[in-house]
C-alpha cells in the first residue's frame, strides 16, 4: 500500500461512486455537484492529513527474555517488553496494564505473548479450564484476533504450544463460516466442543459472555476457575452506559467464578485494557497527572479503568509508545545522494499505475537499481528529505500543502515549484512518500522504515445533500432513479 496515492484513489473513486448515485439529468446541477464534492471549503473531503513518525525503539539486548518461559521468535519493541514484564506470571502475578500504543505497534503481540506464556505453563502443568477471557466490542475484531491466535498455536516452526495442548475459542453471535473453521483448526467454535474442552483463552464480546454466566450448560466453564487475565481491547469503546454494563458484567464474572474478595471483584485476575485512540505518549507522559485527570473535567483513562475494572490503576501501570528521535533515526544527512525537482520526479510516473515507476523513483533518490527493501531503507534514512519531512511533521498530522509551504526551507530547489506550481510540487512529494513506504528497516527486516499514516475524512451524505441544495440553481431538474 502507498498510502498517500491511496488516498488520492479513495477520493476519485467516492467522488465517481457519489455522482453515480446522484445521477443527475440537468446538466447545470451536475456540474454543481460535481464542483460542490471537491470544493475546498463545502466540499465533503477534508484532508488528506500526514503523519509520518519515526520506528519505535526496540528492546536492547536479551535480557527481556527473563520476563518469559516462551516467545515469539521476534525483537520486542522496548513498549511490549515492558508489558511483558508487567504481565508476566513466571516470577510473580501479572499486574494491571492499559496498553495504549499507535496502530500497527504490535498492542496484541504486548498482551497476548505472556498470555500464552502463562497458559503453556500452566498446561504443563496439568491445569486446566478458562485461564484468560478476550473481550472485543465487534465480533470482526473478535474473529480476527481468533485468525492470528491460530496461527499461533498452529505454527510448524514453534510447535510447543501445541505439544502442550494450549487451545483457544471463539465464542460469538455469529456462526464462522466454513473457511474460518479449516483456516483455525486450533480454534474451536462448536459450543458443545467449548464446554466439553475448557478452552485456555476464551475469544468474545461482553454479550455472549453475559450469557455464558447465566446459562446452566455453560456453569462448568466455570468451575474451579482458573482464570488470570481478562482482556478489555478497544477500551475507548466502552464509556458511558456500555462501560457500566460492562462493569456490572465485571463484577458478576467474579461472583460466578468464585474468585471475587472484598475490595476487588475480580479477585486475583489481572485486568487488561488496551486502545489506540486513549493516548500515544511516551513513557515520560504514560503516568502524568492528565492520565488520571483526564481533560474538561472528564475522569482520565486510569480513573475509567478502575471504575470498569474495580481495582486500582497505578500510574505506572500506562505502558505508552516510545519512538525514535528523529536525529537518532537519521543521523547525519548525506548530502551526495540525489534530490531530484519536483518536475523531474512528476515526471517518472505514477507507482500505482505504472510497474516502473518504483524502480524510477528509487534511482532517483539514492542512484541505485536493484536494491532490496532493506538496502532501500538503509539509504533513504539518511536522505536530506526524509529528515526534512520528519522534522516538518513532528509526528503532528498535516496536508501535503502545509508541508509543501514549509519544505523549501529545506530543499531550496522545490521553492519555484511550490510557488508556481503547487499541485505539482504536492504529487511529487506524495511519491517520495510511497517510496518511504516501500523501503523496509534494515536493522528489523520486514519491519516498514517509518510509521506513515494518511487520515481522510469525511462527511456525512445528508451534508452533501444540504451542499447540493445550498449550491444548485432553482430549477434542479430531475434525478434519474
Amino acid at each position: 500500500m502507498r498510502p498517500t496515492l491511496a488516498a488520492d484513489q479513495v477520493r476519485a473513486s467516492l467522488s465517481q461512486y457519489l455522482a453515480t448515485t446522484y445521477a443527475l439529468a440537468d446538466e447545470s446541477t451536475r456540474r454543481a455537484l460535481e464542483g460542490f464534492l471537491g470544493d475546498a471549503e463545502d466540499g465533503i473531503f477534508r484532508g488528506p492529513y500526514l503523519r509520518v513518525r519515526t520506528p519505535f525503539r526496540t528492546a536492547t539486548g536479551e535480557d527481556w527474555k527473563r520476563h518469559l518461559a516462551w516467545h515469539p521468535d521476534l525483537t520486542p519493541y522496548r513498549h511490549q517488553e515492558r508489558a511483558w514484564e508487567r504481565l508476566s506470571t513466571l516470577h510473580g502475578p501479572a499486574r494491571p496494564t492499559l496498553v495504549t500504543t499507535g496502530t500497527g505497534s504490535g498492542k496484541t503481540e504486548s498482551f497476548l505473548v505472556p498470555i500464552l506464556d502463562h497458559c503453556l505453563r500452566e498446561r504443563e502443568a496439568g491445569r486446566e479450564g478458562v485461564k484468560a477471557i478476550l473481550l472485543y466490542p465487534m465480533n470482526a475484531l473478535a474473529t480476527d484476533q481468533a485468525h492470528r491466535i491460530g496461527k499461533r498455536l498452529d505454527d510448524p516452526k514453534d510447535t510447543r504450544l501445541r505439544d502442550a495442548g494450549v487451545r483457544a475459542a471463539l465464542y460469538i453471535g455469529d456462526k464462522p463460516s466454513q473457511e474460518f473453521k479449516q483456516a483455525n483448526p486450533a480454534i474451536a467454535v462448536d459450543r458443545d466442543e467449548i464446554r466439553r474442552t475448557r478452552p485456555d483463552i476464551l475469544i468474545t464480546n461482553y454479550k455472549m459472555l453475559d450469557l455464558l454466566l447465566q446459562r446452566p450448560e455453560d456453569q462448568r466453564l466455570w468451575q474451579d476457575s482458573p482464570l488470570a487475565y481478562v482482556v478489555l481491547d478497544e477500551f475507548h469503546t466502552y464509556d458511558g452506559a456500555q462501560g457500566t454494563d460492562v462493569a456490572m458484567l465485571l463484577r458478576r464474572l467474579g461472583s460466578v467464578t468464585g474468585l471475587a474478595e472484598p475490595g476487588r471483584p475480580l479477585g486475583p485476575v489481572c485486568p487488561v485494557a488496551t486502545s489506540a485512540t486513549l493516548g500515544e505518549s511516551g513513557p515520560d507522559d504514560s503516568g502524568s497527572a492528565a492520565a488520571r485527570r483526564g481533560e474538561a473535567g472528564r475522569p482520565g483513562m486510569l480513573e475509567v479503568a478502575e471504575q470498569v475494572f474495580g481495582v486500582p490503576f497505578r500510574p505506572d501501570a500506562v505502558v505508552g509508545e516510545d519512538r525514535r528521535s528523529t536525529k537518532d533515526f537519521t543521523g547525519e544527512s548525506d548530502f551526495s545522494l540525489p534530490f531530484p525537482s519536483p518536475q523531474e520526479v512528476d515526471a517518472l510516473g505514477d507507482p500505482t499505475r505504472d510497474p516502473g515507476a518504483m524502480d524510477d523513483l528509487i534511482a532517483a533518490f539514492t542512484g541505485l537499481s536493484g536494491t532490496t527493501p532493506e538496502e532501500l531503507g538503509n539509504v533513504l534514512r539518511r536522505h536530506r528529505l526524509t529528515s526534512a519531512v520528519l522534522e516538518i511533521l513532528d509526528g503532528t498530522p498535516r496536508t501535503l500543502a502545509e508541508i509543501t509551504e514549509v519544505l523549501p526551507r529545506y530543499a531550496y530547489h522545490w521553492g519555484m515549484a511550490v510557488q508556481q506550481r503547487p499541485g505539482l510540487a504536492a504529487r511529487a512529494l506524495a511519491r517520495y512518500l510511497a517510496l518511504l513506504s516501500y523501503a523496509r528497516d534494515p536493522e528489523h527486516p520486514g519491519r516498514p522504515l517509518l510509521s506513515i499514516e494518511i487520515h481522510h475524512w469525511v462527511r456525512s451524505v445528508s451534508r452533501v445533500l444540504r451542499g447540493i441544495s445550498a449550491h444548485a440553481p432553482s430549477s434542479a431538474g430531475t434525478t434519474n432513479g
